[in-house]
């Protein structure tokens, strides 16, 4: 039979890494409590992290699809996720030095850029293929972004064949 004790043994635990792990989660918690306004916003926060993830996730799923994942657009992508992540705290800071009786700056940025995913996310479920759970409605207030989605991903997809090609062009006049 096990020691019970062993239950209750916490070398494992208390380890140097754990507790360096710890200290940086603690310190990144506050730091982003202080930025976005306190844990009320967090919740905002990661409302539209997950937004974000369903987003990437479809348009992930849609570009390989059809044809055009392309690492370098991906890249873009998550500087555009980082300026979007950061947008709220920027307008939870001018809610402070403005002293507006309500974080309006806060839930303007939110808000915007909510509406803004929650928009790409359906175009890109539309795309992978996914729209049989989307109400019809919702693809219908989409249809500009689907097919401004779907203009982009020919492009992309265009372009690397005409790059191939003008390289096996030069290619031929060099030899």
């Amino acid at each position: 039979m096990r020691n019970y004790y062993d239950a209750f043994d916490l070398s494992s635990l208390l380890t140097l890494k754990n507790m360096a792990a710890g200290t940086v989660a603690g310190f990144a918690g506050s730091v982003v409590g202080k930025l976005y306004g306190g844990e009320l916003h967090i919740y905002f926060i990661l409302a539209l992290i997950l937004a974000i993830l369903f987003d990437w996730a479809g348009g992930i799923t849609a570009s390989k699809k059809d044809g055009s994942y392309a690492s370098a657009y991906g890249l873009q992508g998550v500087l555009r996720t980082a300026v979007m992540l950061v947008l709220p705290a920027w307008g939870s800071m001018l809610d402070i030095i403005f002293h507006t009786p309500a974080p309006a700056f806060f839930y303007a940025f939110w808000g915007g850029i909510l509406f803004h995913t929650l928009t790409s996310m359906t175009a890109n479920f539309t795309r992978a293929g996914w729209d049989k759970w989307i109400p019809n409605w919702a693809i219908q207030w989409v249809a500009s972004e689907i097919e401004a989605k779907i203009r982009r991903s020919e492009e992309r997809s265009v372009m690397p064949a005409a790059e191939e090609q003008a390289a096996t062009v030069e290619k031929g006049v060099d030899e």
